[in-house]
């Protein structure tokens, strides 16, 4: 009898134990921080690569639609995007009946797909490595873990077939933006005098819209340089605003300036910078709901 209290004892406690270590890797695998790291090193590499702010976008969002479709199948409340975003198929599934931790395949389905977009990837790679030894660190049984990393795998695959198809690739064999002698077109401006970003954008296929031009906004006040015109009068405006609390407005127009690659002159001096902004991040800040 007191042989057999001492077994179901150890046992109970063996079997408490396991218990306790399965609850503890869940937790720690569902920890957001691990989600928002990743995020901010795909921004840090944005930065460093000198990505335009309408290509930082199109890599957020992938990146972002991976990590999301990798995870919720641990959230049934939530619906897959396929189906809504255009021309997104049916994603890969995870096996009926098996354990699986939907973090990490979301994480791992986020670097996968993000590297693939940028130019260092050998950033992503090694910070990729850091992450998959912390989700070691948790005692996540090895199975759960190479199951998990092959899932995010596959919806990453997924969604990089999908990305292939929305012209973008094809847009980088197009002409750059065309400068002509009419006064009304835009030109650059000293002292960097960079090229138009993106002039042909508006090719690449959209993710809601049927295309870019089923919202078209009103056209712009048409260009005139008479003193009387609408045109001058709202330059003039803006011209004015600019000569009153200088400090206080560069700041905020550095604040919100886009460009990831700053210019600065100093006498006969000229360098640049690398930065993020709003605009770049705008992407970066959205946090994918659990």
């Amino acid at each position: 009898m007191k042989r057999f209290l001492f077994t179901w004892i150890v046992l109970s406690s063996l079997l408490i134990g396991c218990q306790q270590v399965n609850e503890n890797y869940l937790k720690e695998a569902a920890n957001p921080n691990l989600t928002h790291r990743s995020i901010k090193k795909l921004t840090d590499v944005i930065v460093y690569d000198i990505f335009s702010p309408p290509v930082a976008s199109r890599i957020y969002a992938y990146s972002s639609i991976a990590a999301y479709e990798a995870l919720i199948p641990d959230y049934p409340a939530y619906q897959s995007l396929a189906g809504q975003l255009t021309n997104l198929e049916a994603l890969p599934q995870p096996e009926a009946n098996q354990e699986y931790c939907f973090p990490l395949a979301s994480i791992q389905a986020f670097l996968t797909t993000g590297r693939k977009f940028i130019f260092s990837e050998e950033e992503i790679l090694a910070f990729e490595q850091e992450m998959l030894a912390e989700f070691k660190k948790t005692g996540m049984p090895k199975d759960v873990y190479e199951r998990s990393i092959a899932y995010g795998n596959a919806v990453s695959q997924h969604i990089l077939n999908w990305a292939d198809q929305d012209n973008y690739k094809q847009s980088r064999t197009f002409p750059k933006y065309s400068i002509t002698d009419d006064v009304s077109k835009w030109k650059p401006t000293p002292p960097a005098y960079m090229d138009g970003v993106e002039p042909h954008w508006r090719s690449i296929r959209p993710f809601a819209l049927d295309s870019a031009q089923q919202f078209s906004p009103a056209p712009p006040t048409p260009f005139d340089t008479l003193p009387s015109s609408r045109f001058y009068q709202e330059a003039m405006e803006v011209y004015q605003a600019l000569n009153e609390d200088v400090e206080n407005r560069r700041t905020i127009a550095s604040f919100w300036d886009c460009n990831p690659y700053v210019s600065h002159q100093k006498g006969h001096v000229m360098f640049a910078t690398k930065k993020i902004t709003p605009a770049d991040t705008g992407w970066a800040s959205l946090e994918l709901r659990r």
